[in-house]
């Protein structure tokens, strides 16, 4: 049938039968067909489809964004790894399996799996419009930017060239992508006697064995779950001073208290140090196992407990609300909670970690008696 009479059945469908075509997708995957229609200038899937039999799409010409874009690729050698030339498309040709497995061997499964599923779902939005990529909210922007970071680094693994990592730190800045990702931290309990109720109702519930003890070093130590399992399982280095070893390094203080230092990034979430009980730290290193299910059934039972108002991770909020109010300050909880920047946790390790000590023994101490 010449173009004529398609146009015809369309305009008279009594002309001929109608067709009708149908595609399947994953449900996470509908929201970026629309996005990337909606960037194209089409209403639907069928307003594309007519346009494509019309010849009316894709457009040859670039815009301006994507010309910008092939000219650094040119400029820093960026190439697809397929044709061994510049292309808008070059991310597509990676071995995706080995990039996963980069990913595998250098995170946590979860966490490795999770920037490999990112990555597949918006590297072609990033690379060819970021605009879109800035409508997504922070959280989805957060999981994107990093992403695309260990994109690049697997790209300078892979093939010796390090510019990507430029390509992509300069499209992050230029479309602020990772602006006002998160929500400012608050002070999300407002009510003190209501911190300090709760949390002594949940140390009375959990008084002996070892699910009291993941519930307990949860709680003084504000860690996180991943971060729970990588102080059980990390060796203990006994050097102390000027070691830049990767093993925890632990201190026990006169008044009872241990300064773990941590020193894990994963993604965009850090930990440098906590303190804790130091018999409740050599309880919790004395555990068999705190693996997700042990953390699972305390969140069961703490909700349980609770009537479900309170879950495992408000614990480590409770833990930054009660080191915020003391005389630490701000400054202080923000270090422990792992959102101070790093010269500022050396700053706190190195000259006033026995003043720290010191202010978290005075709040915490109250509760080591419950």
């Amino acid at each position: 049938m010449d173009r004529l009479s398609r146009i015809q059945a369309r305009t008279h469908p009594n002309l001929k039968s109608w067709k009708t075509v149908g595609v399947s997708l994953e449900p996470e995957d509908l929201s970026i067909l629309n996005q990337r229609l909606q960037a194209n200038g089409f209403r639907t899937l069928a307003d594309m489809v007519r346009a494509f039999i019309g010849q009316e799409f894709p457009v040859s010409a670039k815009n301006d964004s994507l010309e910008r874009l092939l000219l650094r690729l040119k400029e820093k050698s960026i190439v697809d790894p397929v044709s061994g030339e510049p292309s808008l498309t070059f991310y597509k040709n990676i071995d995706e399996e080995s990039f996963k497995r980069y990913l595998l061997a250098k995170y946590s499964r979860k966490y490795a799996l999770d920037l490999f599923k990112y990555f597949k779902r918006f590297a072609q939005l990033f690379f060819t419009k970021p605009t879109l990529v800035k409508t997504e909210n922070g959280r989805n922007r957060g999981w994107i930017c990093e992403a695309m970071r260990r994109f690049a680094e697997f790209y300078d693994y892979q093939y010796q060239n390090p510019e990507l990592k430029l390509v992509v730190r300069e499209i992050i800045e230029r479309y602020e992508i990772n602006k006002k990702m998160r929500r400012k931290d608050i002070l999300w309990i407002a009510e003190e006697n209501y911190l300090d109720n709760a949390i002594k109702t949940l140390l009375s519930a959990f008084t002996t064995g070892d699910l009291a003890v993941v519930v307990r070093f949860a709680l003084f130590s504000g860690l996180r779950g991943e971060e729970m399992l990588y102080v059980h399982d990390k060796p203990i280095c006994e050097r102390l001073a000027s070691c830049n070893c990767e093993n925890l390094h632990a201190i026990s203080k006169p008044n009872g208290y241990s300064v773990v230092v941590v020193n894990r990034i994963a993604g965009l979430k850090r930990c440098y140090f906590t303190i804790v009980p130091s018999e409740l730290w050599e309880e919790f290193r004395g555990l068999r196992a705190v693996d997700r299910d042990i953390r699972k059934f305390a969140h069961v039972r703490i909700k349980e407990i609770t009537n479900g108002k309170v879950t495992f991770m408000d614990l480590r909020k409770f833990h930054y609300n009660v080191n915020v109010r003391s005389e630490m300050k701000e400054s202080g909880a923000e270090v422990l909670a792992g959102r101070a920047r790093t010269v500022s946790a050396r700053h706190y390790l190195l000259n006033e970690l026995d003043l720290m000590v010191e202010q978290y023994g005075k709040v915490w101490g109250k509760y080591l008696e419950v």
